[in-house]
């Protein structure tokens, strides 16, 4: 019996053994089918975040990219809008001097230069507008078109035509703060054309060299074409400026189209905007010697000591140089 006994004993714990290996089997199955599942289930919730947040970046972009498209339209708008307006403000101050001031006839005329007329004094007038009562060798059209432009603003120095372009603008000083029309219009509200205006050494009537700065728009308004002139055939079409002031009407025929920069005393480079106002002889004849040696395609006019130049000024950015300047100097022909 004992030996029957012992055999069923072994044969239980065998089969517990067996039962308690199949338990641990199936027990480390499903934890590994549960870990499964939870890796499953972790899986797949963070592709449902990547995928939340993807979508979210990607909202996020597309609201950014449609904010920013909104203000640049906007920001197009508004400039073309202020462009326009600019634009028709300048064309009812030339509506109200009853046109502009160019008159080719001059082509038909005399081939010789007229010598300048005597001008005043500088001492004989405080402000520009005080001229217009002096007497002077200008047509009573332009007394007028002045007389008009002054009872607006009284700072207006003159007035510059370039025909068949859209400079036809009054020209502004105040000497003491020449740059002062930089951003204001004619009438001295804020304005990002600004107005061009005079050189802070003008001499009305004594300057040998009457520089004229205004904004280079890309709009074409204040000086806007001038950088057309980089061309020739565009100067072929385009020679000669037209120029009045309180004491004198003016042709001016162009001897020069210069890319340049306002360099620091120290550079030893040519610094055209020194040169205004009343010159030597020898600071005239150097002004024109550089000019024409800096002009981007020949030129036959010239000018000699004895002519009154005027010089347009605008800003052109040239590669490094972020103080760079178009010029276009020309020469008084009537």
């Amino acid at each position: 019996m004992s030996t029957s006994t012992g055999i069923l004993h072994r044969i239980a714990e065998r089969r517990k053994e067996k039962a308690d290996a199949r338990k641990a089997r199936l027990a480390e199955r499903d934890a590994k089918r549960a870990a499964v599942l939870l890796e499953s289930e972790e899986t797949a919730r963070r592709k449902t975040i990547s995928r939340k947040s993807s979508d979210g970046i990607m909202n996020l972009i597309l609201l950014i990219s449609s904010a920013v498209l909104v203000v640049c339209v906007l920001e197009i708008g508004w400039y073309y809008y202020k462009s326009y307006r600019y634009t028709k403000s300048q064309e009812e101050i030339t509506n109200m001097m009853q046109g502009g001031i160019a008159d080719d006839s001059f082509l038909t005329e005399v081939t010789e230069p007229e010598k300048p007329v005597t001008f005043p004094d500088e001492g004989e007038y405080t402000i520009v507008a005080n001229t217009k009562n002096y007497r002077t060798q200008v047509s009573d059209r332009w007394k007028e078109q002045y007389r008009y432009l002054t009872s607006v603003n009284p700072d207006c120095f003159g007035y510059i035509e370039i025909p068949d372009t859209k400079v036809q603008l009054p020209v502004m000083f105040t000497p003491e703060e020449y740059d002062y029309y930089l951003y204001r219009n004619f009438s001295g509200s804020y304005e990002t054309r600004g107005t061009p205006f005079m050189d802070s050494k003008t001499r009305l009537g004594e300057s040998k060299n009457y520089i004229i700065y205004a904004h280079n728009m890309y709009d074409g308004s204040a000086f806007g074409t001038l950088p057309l002139y980089l061309k020739k055939d565009y100067y072929n079409e385009h020679k000669y400026i037209y120029f009045n002031t309180a004491v004198s009407e003016g042709v001016y025929e162009i001897i020069s189209v210069c890319l340049t920069a306002i360099y620091p005393a120290s550079s030893g480079q040519f610094r055209y905007h020194i040169y205004g106002g009343i010159l030597t002889k020898k600071e005239f004849d150097n002004y024109v010697k550089q000019v024409k040696r800096m002009s981007r395609y020949s030129i036959p006019a010239t000018a000699e000591w004895g002519d009154e130049l005027i010089t347009l000024s605008t800003c052109y950015h040239m590669q490094h140089d972020d103080d760079g300047r178009l010029i276009v100097v020309a020469k008084r022909i009537k």
